[in-house]
């Protein structure tokens, strides 16, 4: 009879579960089981394969073999359909093998390449560019805990970081896997998001400018990738940019968590790949490079040709990599190199020294037994040349050798395969030397200044995966080795993990054996161990491969090694390791050779005293750096060629020991980190994108140290639930009493029934001090019995449906039969009820008969009366509207006459007065005449005198010529008139002839006596129209005869100037004056110079302003540039004085005391009216007049106006620029809730003044087109145009920075409030009737409340209609922008009842903007809005996709099949099927961004609304101001 454990296990194997088993081609394949067959002794159960029904699947064993086992060998469950795409692997219901490939390989095909495993990261590479990059995406992980978003690489880094922060311990992402898994781009992305993630909580960060915005250090940081890829990487069969060797990026920080500096240190790069590469493989990026982008210059220098006429680079067969420019890559590696602190010229050093390995590779070697040379090769003369080196010696030393004795040195020439390998060895030295020097400048250009500054840092380590080839070498070797290193520190850190969670839950728990590969690492690495030998045959003169192999066969052919060393059967020059991932066979041949790998010494020498600077000093650096001390990390490169002839060193360190060292000293900087592990994956071997390969999946996982991990975890409590997620899900298996207990609710206790309940096992279990720890399988143990207890509780609840639809049944048919009976009974008292109808209806006919009868006799009668009543009522009308007539034409006569009495008095007092003011008039000229005559003797005054005289002879004659044209203008009209009246002479004189003739007809008695009188009416018109004729004709004669007059005397007075002018310049003036008077037209020709060189600026301003309208400009840079042009605009202006200034202008006008105050513009202006004003509150029930709101601009206004008016043209341009600065900083310098009312305070101000402006600039222009002053209009128009220009820009200003102070108010409450909150009752999500959820702290209401806030601030100010338009659009969009990008992100939110909440909170907000009639603002939620009509939309075919496209328009394909993908299924609800998932990816076949592009919070586009037309400046200052010195200077504009 089987156990209870046994029967445990087997219960949970019904029909249709489904199990996994080994697959040759798939890995493992599904079945479903059809029968179990279970007795005392044997246990039989029968599957049925899911893929091919006619295939089965058969699991037999003994009962007793399953005790021993404890069920585990029992074919391993698959998990439901709803967990098969879960995002961590640590939450399957069924932990193993199959189920983990099985979910991989499902995310692989929905296109999600990243899965948690715990603390592992698995990346599976795409092969093909995916829209998870971008900087938005960094940024929406910046912040985030891990499991708050989709598992990242991102996620990753950002908890590295955290960690960091919280923990003040520095951090090592190890990103591994195999070549072409995707290490390298993982970790140049982490990298990135370093330097480009902005992190806005952390105290002391400095904060990024913008998306993508860094540092000098970050810039230095990531130009370290594409230096190191183009010297490092290379194109193998398995990746198009492999690293060839191993990388650990130390980024530091400070204090304040700001990347202060970098360290890399480099491991075992590839030498060997310089000298050969395998078919159809590259060697180093960077020669590819240099052929293909060199200019003709560098070509012609180095004798640089095709990539295919160099032996080091033809010998793969391919120079070419799909999609890449290696002409642009040149360049940017040329940037990079540039960025990282190396000159033009060390980079053409560098690129002098690559073209001299391409020829020394292309140096031919011949002869049989002896190497020879040939004397006229090319490559040798150039690659000597290039190399600065003596071409004799280089010669002769690359085909012989001398061996050095006690006695004497001995010189044998060399075969051609030695002095090939010899040739070959001096390359690889010089390209490592080349490397090596390369990390040493980069360390030295991002190490931090301050080493104190440094406070911690996150090491991101690339390194190599497990390789397994056919044929295995020393490279293989280090690298699993290495690999091995790495996975026993994974391992322990597991295991760790592990203990301190129980530790930490205060569980019972036992040692957990795990698979620890220390002896394996101690049979490389001991002081006996493979490393130890190879360098001890390495020292021998006669070591040779196979007395390395031999050494290992005796040492380790030993059964303590026969776990971990074994001997190949048909080999003896190879040996196997058994490594923890695969057995790997190595071949010992080069074994020696490469760990050895010296140059001769007599290349060293020649290398050393080359003549080429930077080659010696490179090698001079190589061999400082070439012997390893104990203090020394190995940091720069673990891989240093020892050369030089004379060391201080008994011993050369070989490449296997110096590896060795270093791989010791990372493993210890790894040990005082905290851990982070990124496994990348390579899903298929043709790099083929999106194709999935279980087997080599399945390879790696193993290798990698996933599997590992989950059978740790197994081995102890596996599954880990917290109570409160316990209770909700299993609350269901105990009786209803357990869940609502009178005491206080104990989830704890709730938690413990049910397992003591069901659980009989107490080793199955642990109950710690958050959490429920299960054992391997109980999980799916508790999920049967809560699938059989709902199952049970449906069947009942379908009793009492079902008893409920009969009982209903039931009662339908009594209550019909009463309602047939009700129908026959209705029907006979309708017949009744008809016959009374029919009496009653003959009753009313008869009755309204009569009455109609009688009405009408009645309405005759009446209407007889009021026609009476109407004729009298006429009659007396009549008579009286006859006296009114009369009495008002009596009224109008008198009102006639008195008005002419009161006309003819006031003219009669009007000229009496007037002839006293002439009398007055001229007696003040005479006596001003007289001063005048006396003040004309001083020189300046009669330059002043002449000055005007000049000015008014200029207007005078201007007058005159205006004057002739009238007159012209009148005698044309007077010739007309008369020519009109000759006609009318001749006309009336026809006229009367023809009365005259008629008069005899008119005095006949006739019937045509009206026709005649008509004519005689006529008659009478036509003479009084000639007479009126002829008395205009007189008064126009005497206009004429005014203006001549008048023109003569102004002839007079211009001709007596022209006298007094002529005498002034024949007066002798003296020196003095004379220089004065130089020296002032010397300064106005430079003013006038500067004036017009100004203008000339100003209108390439407004003419570029005109091409670039919809340039976007930072408003900052907009706000900087304005100030500068305020500022040269004032410098530049501030000397000119134009001759319209001078004309108004005097040092004795009281105004212009006035202005050179500088209390009245900075007291009285700036802070009496901006700086210190008390701004009038916004209420939108009862706003503030327009004069309160606006007198700020509007006095202003005013003062500038009417200082243009008199001519303060520098001073009124001096006031404006000082205004709009007072006002931009004012606004600039609030924050929070103060700028929302201040903002638009100003904003509106600066709106009515530029309104102002543009206003009075008709006035002003016709009024200087009237006084005919063109030069002051000019200036003025100017200066308008600047003023404007600036107002523009003043208001861009405040607009940005006001709605960047809204955005960050709404950035705290958007996500919670329009994502977060749930207000709908009856579709609350993430709760239960045990557990109901807590309410939001932020709810729509407090969304609402910024909003309604703005609104009416905005309201109540009365804000243009076009500023409230953009304000509502901008944080609109940023509100949907915010919410869709966070919503899109999330995992494990998006459910059909979210959808439905936020659904209810948009309408909540657009019924909001309804209110309000600003629905087109609206339109800005339309992503969002149908992303909730996504989630709630059936997606359970292809064709419901196809619907999903068709209603959610707006949307992308990235979009959609994101949130497909994330959605997460109820309980009632299918799992969305596989081909479902395929067929929303299929539609992506553009590269558009999952997210929508992020809204700026510093940056708003803002449109400045037309002015207003009807905009005045007026003089209102409220009495609460006590500004005296601004009251005193308008009075004094004003009069």
């Amino acid at each position: 009879m089987p156990s209870i454990q046994v029967t445990q296990a087997l219960d949970i194997y019904t029909n249709g579960v489904k199990a996994w088993f080994p697959d040759d081609e798939a890995g493992w394949v599904s079945a479903s089981l059809v029968s179990k067959d279970v007795t005392d002794s044997h246990v039989k159960i029968v599957f049925n394969n899911d893929a091919d029904e006619s295939r089965e699947h058969v699991f037999e064993a003994a009962v007793t073999e399953l005790e021993k086992t404890r069920g585990s060998n029992l074919p391993p469950l698959r998990n439901p359909p709803k967990m098969e795409d879960a995002d961590d692997l640590t939450n399957l219901s069924h932990l193993n093998e199959p189920s983990v490939l099985h979910t991989i390989r499902t995310r692989y095909g929905q296109k999600q390449i990243y899965t948690y495993s715990g603390i592992v990261l698995i990346a599976a590479n795409p092969f093909a560019r995916v829209q998870l990059y971008e900087p938005d995406i960094i940024q929406q992980y910046s912040g985030r805990r891990r499991g708050e978003l989709e598992p990242h690489l991102f996620a990753i880094a950002e908890d590295a970081y955290r960690c960091m922060i919280r923990e003040r311990s520095n951090q090592t992402i190890i990103v591994s896997g195999e070549s072409g898994a995707g290490k390298t781009v993982s970790a140049k992305y982490i990298m990135r998001y370093f330097a480009t993630a902005d992190d806005k909580e952390t105290v002391g960060k400095k904060a990024k400018d913008g998306a993508g915005a860094m540092t000098e250090v970050e810039e230095q940081i990531l130009a370290t990738n594409p230096i190191m890829e183009a010297f490092g990487n290379a194109k193998t069969t398995r990746n198009d940019n492999s690293s060839r060797f191993g990388k650990y990026i130390e980024i530091q920080f400070d204090k304040q968590c700001n990347i202060v500096g970098a360290k890399i240190r480099t491991y075992l790069l590839e030498r060997s790949r310089l000298i050969f590469q395998p078919e159809i493989e590259r060697n180093y990026h960077i020669f590819y490079q240099f052929c293909a982008g060199a200019s003709a210059e560098e070509r012609q220098k180095y004798d640089l040709q095709e990539w295919s006429n160099f032996h080091y680079l033809k010998q793969g067969g391919t120079g070419d990599i799909p999609g890449v420019d290696d002409a642009a890559e040149l360049d940017l590696t040329k940037k990079s190199l540039s960025m990282v602190g190396i000159s033009e010229e060390t980079q053409q050093q560098i690129f002098r020294l690559l073209a001299a390995l391409l020829h020394l590779g292309n140096i031919e070697i011949g002869g049989r037994t002896d190497a020879m040379l040939s004397e006229g090769d090319a490559a040798v003369t150039m690659a000597t040349q290039l190399l600065g080196i003596n071409a004799t010696e280089f010669k002769k030393w690359i085909v012989r050798k001398q061996i050095s004795t006690r006695s004497e040195k001995i010189m044998t020439n060399l075969s051609p395969q030695q002095a090939q390998v010899v040739r070959d060895s001096m390359a690889k030295y010089i390209y490592s030397s080349l490397f090596d020097w390369l990390v040493g400048v980069v360390n030295e250009s991002l190490a931090c200044d301050d080493a104190d500054r440094v406070a911690t840092f996150i090491g991101v380590l690339d390194i190599y995966g497990f390789e397994h080839f056919k044929k295995n070498s020393f490279e293989q070797f280090c690298i699993n080795y290495a690999n091995e290193k790495l996975q026993q520190q994974f391992n322990q850190h597991v295991f760790k993990l592990e203990q301190e969670e129980y530790v930490r839950e205060n569980i019972d728990w036992t040692f957990i054996d795990f698979s620890d590969n220390q002896k394996c690492i101690e049979m490389i690495e001991a002081k006996m161990g493979i490393l130890s030998l190879l360098d001890e045959e390495s020292r021998l003169p006669s070591g040779s491969d196979q007395g390395f192999c031999n050494k290992l066969y005796s040492t380790f052919g030993t059964p303590s090694y026969q776990s971990y060393f074994k001997k190949p059967r048909f080999s003896n020059n190879a040996f196997t390791v058994v490594h923890y991932a695969h057995d790997v066979q190595y071949e010992a041949e080069g074994f020696m050779e490469k760990n050895k790998d010296t140059v001769p010494d007599e290349h060293l020498t020649l290398l050393q005293n080359a003549q080429f600077d930077f080659l010696a000093s490179m090698i001079k650096r190589a061999n400082a750096a070439s012997s390893p001390s104990p203090s020394n990390s190995i940091g720069d490169s673990p891989v240093k060629k020892i050369g030089a002839a004379k060391m201080n060193a008994p011993k050369k360190p070989t490449l296997g020991s110096m590896f060795k060292i270093s791989l010791i000293n990372l493993m210890d900087t790894i040990g005082q980190t905290n851990v982070h592990y990124i496994r990348c994956i390579k899903p298929n071997e043709a790099k083929e994108a999106w194709i999935f390969e279980p087997n080599m999946v399945l390879a790696q996982l193993r290798a990698c140290g996933v599997l590992e991990t989950i059978r740790i975890s197994c081995a102890g409590y596996p599954s880990r639930w917290t109570f409160e997620e316990f209770a909700e899900r299993y609350y269901a298996l105990v009786d209803a009493k357990h869940w609502y207990p009178k005491s206080e609710k104990d989830i704890r206790t709730l938690c413990s029934t049910v397992v003591d309940t069901h659980i009989q096992d107490p080793d199955k279990y642990q109950i710690g001090l958050t959490k429920i720890f299960f054992r391997a399988g109980q999980l799916a143990y508790m999920e049967k019995l809560r699938t059989d207890r709902w199952t049970e509780v449906a069947i009942f609840l379908q009793k009492n449906c079902r008893r409920f639809i009969a009982r209903r049944r039931y009662l339908r048919v009594l209550k019909m039969v009463t309602q047939l009976q009700q129908v026959a009974r209705r029907k006979i008292g309708q017949i009744q009820l008809e016959n009374l109808r029919r009496e009653k209806a003959a009753t009313t006919i008869q009755k309204y008969w009569r009455c109609y009868a009688a009405r009408k006799r009645y309405l005759k009668q009446r209407a007889i009366i009021i026609q009476i009543q109407a004729a009298s009522r006429a009659l007396i009308a009549k008579k009286r509207f006859s006296m009114i007539r009369e009495h008002n034409a009596a009224t109008q006569i008198q009102r006639i006459v008195r008005g002419w009495s009161a006309r003819r008095k006031y003219q009669a007092q009007r000229k009496h007065i007037i002839r006293i003011q002439t009398c007055i008039r001229r007696r003040n000229a005479r006596k001003q005449l007289v001063v005048m005559r006396a003040e004309a003797r001083s020189v300046s005054h009669f330059k002043e005198v002449s000055y005007k005289l000049e000015t008014k002879v200029v207007e005078l004659t201007q007058n005159l010529a205006q004057q002739k044209e009238d007159k012209a203008r009148l005698k044309s009209k007077a010739t007309e008139l008369e020519t009109q009246v000759k006609s009318w002479i001749t006309k009336y004189d026809n006229l009367d002839d023809k009365a005259k003739d008629l008069n005899s007809v008119i005095d006949k008695p006739g019937p045509d006596g009206d026709h005649w009188a008509s004519l005689q009416q006529q008659r009478d018109g036509l003479k009084n129209e000639y007479v009126s004729s002829l008395n205009k004709i007189k008064t126009q004669d005497k206009e004429i005869a005014r203006l001549t007059e008048e023109l003569s005397r102004q002839k007079e007075e211009i001709a007596q100037l022209r006298k007094a002018s002529q005498e002034t310049v024949e007066k002798p003036m003296d020196d003095a004056d004379m220089s004065e008077l130089k020296n002032q037209i010397a300064a106005l020709k430079t003013q006038l110079s500067q004036t017009l060189g100004h203008s000339r600026r100003q209108q390439q301003q407004k003419q570029h302003l005109n091409q670039q309208p919809q340039q976007k400009t930072p408003y900052r840079g907009r706000r900087a540039a304005a100030a500068m042009r305020r500022k040269s605009s004032t410098t530049v202006e501030q000397p000119i004085t134009t001759a319209a200034n001078a004309s108004s202008c005097q040092p004795d006008d009281p105004l212009y005391t006035l202005l050179q105050d500088e209390d009245l513009l900075q007291v009285d202006v700036l802070d009496g009216l901006i700086r210190t004003l008390a701004i009038v509150p916004p209420d939108a029930s009862n706003p503030p007049s327009s004069k309160d709101k606006t007198f700020p601009a509007r006095v202003i206004g005013y003062c500038i106006v009417q200082m243009w008016k008199r001519g303060y043209l520098v001073e009124s341009e001096q006031w404006l620029f000082a205004v709009m600065e007072a006002i931009e900083k004012k606004c600039l310098d609030l924050v929070g809730e103060e700028a929302n009312g201040g903002c638009a305070y100003w904003l509106l101000n600066a709106h009515e003044l530029l309104s102002v402006i543009s206003a009075s600039e008709n006035d002003l222009e016709r009024s200087a087109r009237q006084l005919e002053s063109d030069s002051r209009w000019h200036e003025v128009e100017k200066i308008i145009a600047s003023i404007k220009y600036e107002l523009q820009y003043v208001q861009d200003s405040i607009y940005n920075h006001w709605v960047s102070e809204l955005k960050k108010q709404l950035q705290r409450v958007v996500v919670p409030a329009l994502v977060e909150s749930q207000s709908l009752p009856g579709f609350i999500s993430n709760s239960s009737s045990l557990m109901p959820g807590q309410a939001a702290l932020v709810t729509m209401d407090d969304l609402l409340a910024v909003l309604g806030k703005v609104y009416e601030i905005m309201q109540g100010y009365e804000i243009h209609p076009l500023v409230v338009e953009q304000v509502m659009n901008e944080l609109l969009k940023y509100v949907e922008v915010t919410a869709f990008n966070d919503l899109i992100m999330r995992r494990n939110f998006n459910s059909w009842k979210r959808a439905m909440q936020i659904q209810h909170n948009i309408t909540v907000l657009e019924d909001w903007c309804k209110t309000r009639n600003i629905t087109d603002a609206t339109l800005q939620l339309e992503h969002l809005s149908q992303a909730t009509k996504l989630l709630q939309l059936k997606k359970a075919t292809a064709d419901d996709i196809k619907i999903i496209y068709d209603v959610c328009w707006i949307l992308s394909p990235p979009q959609v099949h994101k949130l497909v993908q994330s959605y997460s299924v109820a309980e009632y609800e299918d799992p969305i099927n596989h081909d479902v998932m395929r067929a929303a990816a299929s539609r992506i076949t553009d590269k558009k961004e999952v997210l929508l592009s992020s809204v700026p919070i510093d940056e708003s586009i803002y449109e400045v609304p037309a002015p207003y037309p009807e905009a005045a400046a007026d003089a209102y200052l409220p009495s609460s101001l006590k500004l005296d010195r601004l009251q005193q200077f308008m009075e004094g504009i004003a009069s």
